[in-house]
C-alpha cells in the first residue's frame, strides 16, 4: 500500500446543492495556489478511484479525500477535522450516491472594505466525479484502514504537544 502525503492547508469545506449533483469543495484563499495544487494532484486521479470519507465523532467530523489507484504515482490526500454543521447535515442527507468535487476560493471582497462581512466564493471550473462516498462513525473504522491510520497518526502527534 502506498504512503499518502496528507495536506490540511485548506481553510474549510463548502457544499453546493443546486447542480445536477451536489458539489463538495475544499476552500482555499488563493486561486493560483488552488489551481496549481489541483493540477499537481487531483487532476491525475481516476474518478472511480477517488475516496471521500466523512468520519464522525461526537460534534466533529473528519473530511478525508484521497485516491487509491495503484496506477497513479500521485499520493496526496486531503484531511481536516471540522465541527458538524447544518450545511454538512444537509449534504449528508441529500447527496445522491455521487458528488462533484471542485476546489473553491473564499476571500474577502476588497471592493467593499467598509463592510468586512462581504466575502466572495469562486468555484474552479475543473472538477471530478466522486462515486465512493462514505459517512462513518470513528468507532466503526478498522485499525488498518487508511482513515484510521491517518487519524491515529494525528492523535499521536497531538500527544507530543504538536498541532496537526
Amino acid at each position: 500500500m502506498k504512503t499518502i502525503t496528507w495536506r490540511n492547508d485548506f481553510i474549510g469545506i463548502g457544499y453546493r446543492y443546486h447542480d445536477v449533483y451536489m458539489n463538495v469543495f475544499p476552500l482555499f484563499h488563493e486561486k493560483a495556489y488552488a489551481s496549481k495544487l489541483w493540477n499537481k494532484s487531483i487532476y491525475w486521479w481516476p474518478d472511480d478511484q477517488i475516496k471521500l470519507r466523512f468520519i464522525e465523532k461526537g460534534n466533529n467530523y473528519w473530511f478525508i479525500l484521497y485516491n487509491n489507484s495503484q496506477n497513479v504515482d500521485e499520493n496526496t490526500g486531503f484531511a481536516k477535522d471540522f465541527q458538524l454543521s447544518a450545511n454538512y447535515q444537509r449534504f449528508k442527507e441529500g447527496y445522491e450516491k455521487q458528488v462533484i468535487l471542485r476546489f473553491g476560493i473564499y476571500r474577502e471582497n476588497i471592493k467593499n472594505k467598509e463592510d468586512r462581512s462581504k466575502f466572495n466564493l469562486e468555484l474552479l471550473k475543473k472538477h471530478k466525479m466522486v462515486y465512493d462516498i462514505k459517512f462513518l462513525d470513528l468507532s466503526s473504522l478498522s485499525d488498518d484502514s487508511v482513515e484510521m491510520r491517518f487519524i491515529s497518526s494525528i492523535n499521536e502527534n497531538n500527544k507530543g504537544g504538536r498541532n496537526a
